[in-house]
């Protein structure tokens, strides 16, 4: 019998999580995670980001594919696998940082930091994907959004702690962007300069500028300030340039082109 797992061909997670470009903003959405005093803890105290970090990658994409596109039970072991080493992840702030005092707890389970971690990902796609593909009208947005919360209910996240509209969800992240929630602890630190300059062989290395570039460009205002990193006019100008030259040309690539073979191979599987 046909699955195709909670989304399947006809949903608009399917046709906008499968772009394989979106993960140009795969930086962007861990740096606004990390932001967060207590999910930079826990990651750090937690997780081989530092040790190993291209492993780690790698695992956390390939959970992810399996919970979009993988058949329900495919779908159902991800969550497990990843809601089991989550588990483990608890303690507390060993410093003041934001507006959290020294000793507070922090549990990978709280659904605070569930919907801190959520929003952040589902924010950067809907950023990621008007400027490197097409834009999204306010339906559509809405539409993934409410289709994300499925995931976010197998990862732990109960649907009264999420915002009911993907505009409700935009105003979160944004009121927490400029409140005093956020700031940039030395394990934040830590881990962004992993995550921006990741130990790539000296050939691929060029693309760790790009890397840089593009998170930039897409960090809001107050979380680059955080992080200390620089950006100005013509940068931006670079960088408009650039995303409009990949609109016009990515949608009229053939669609093999625009999937990560474990991508592709999910689907094909439920179809």
């Amino acid at each position: 019998m046909e699955d195709s797992g909670y989304f399947g061909n006809d949903s608009i997670t399917w046709k906008i999580a499968s772009e394989a470009v979106l993960t140009v903003g795969g930086a962007r959405a861990v740096l606004m995670q990390l932001a967060h005093p207590l999910v930079a803890m826990g990651v750090s105290a937690h997780s081989s980001y530092i040790s190993n970090p291209l492993k780690r990658t790698e695992s956390t994409f390939i959970l992810g594919q399996m919970l979009t596109f993988g058949p329900t039970r495919t779908a159902r072991d991800a969550a497990r696998t990843i809601n089991h080493l989550h588990k483990h992840v608890h303690g507390t702030l060993p410093l003041d940082a934001g507006d959290y005092k020294h000793n507070t707890a922090y549990n990978a389970r709280d659904p605070e930091l569930l919907l801190w971690v959520h929003a952040t990902l589902i924010d950067t796609i809907l950023q990621v994907y008007p400027l490197v593909v097409r834009p999204l009208s306010g339906e559509e947005q809405n539409q993934y959004y409410q289709e994300s919360k499925t995931t976010a209910r197998l990862l732990g996240l109960s649907a009264d702690a999420m915002p009911e509209t993907v505009q409700d969800l935009q105003r979160y992240v944004q009121d927490m962007v400029y409140s005093g929630h956020l700031a940039a602890t030395p394990q934040a630190r830590q881990l962004a300069r992993v995550v921006l300059f990741p130990p790539l062989p000296r050939v691929l290395q060029p693309l760790m500028f790009l890397n840089l570039q593009i998170t930039c460009a897409l960090l809001p205002d107050p979380v680059r300030e955080i992080y200390g990193l620089e950006w100005d006019d013509l940068r931006q100008r670079a960088f408009d340039l650039s995303t409009a030259g990949m609109r016009a040309i990515l949608p009229h690539l053939p669609q093999s082109m625009r999937l990560f073979p474990i991508t592709r191979r999910l689907m094909e599987q439920a179809a």
